[in-house]
């Protein structure tokens, strides 16, 4: 029985950082899953370990840094994605009134807003029956304050 290849190692040890890259799903370990294949590629060809450890490394840092300085901040433009104005939208602006008071504490309170019933919320205390306007959406609620 020989020693164990470190080509062999250098794989396992890549597909470790391709599992954990898997599961955290957020370039956390790519970078050094391909320093892992350059040492693996280098093993084969029975390079020095020190070599194959100082590849690994300035592999792995090299491709985080040109990340971090090239690709990363051409990808918020990919991340610009133009939102579609839902129908809820149009309800921002428009007057209702109080169908079940608003409680924020509890969470609990309806409105009625252009002939629709939907769950409101607000900072504070609403009463059943008062006029309130729509200043946004939260969620499923619609956020309102009272009208004054």
């Amino acid at each position: 029985m020989g020693t164990f290849p470190m080509w062999l190692f250098w794989v396992i040890l890549m597909v470790a950082f391709l599992v954990i890259e898997a599961a955290a799903m957020g370039l956390t370990t790519i970078w050094c899953a391909a320093g892992c294949l350059v040492a693996a590629i280098l093993a084969a060809f029975n390079v020095d370990l020190w070599i194959q450890i100082v590849a690994m490394v300035l592999v792995s840092v090299a491709l985080f840094i040109l990340f971090i300085v090239w690709i990363k901040p051409n990808m918020k433009d990919i991340k610009k994605v133009d939102k579609e104005p839902t129908n809820a939208d149009r309800l921002i602006g428009q007057e209702g009134i109080v169908t079940e008071a608003i409680d924020p504490i509890e969470g609990k309170g309806q409105i009625k807003v252009m002939g629709q019933i939907w769950s409101a919320a607000c900072d504070r205390p609403i009463d059943k029956d008062c006029k309130v306007i729509v200043k946004g959406i939260k969620g499923v609620k619609l956020v309102v304050e009272t009208v004054n």
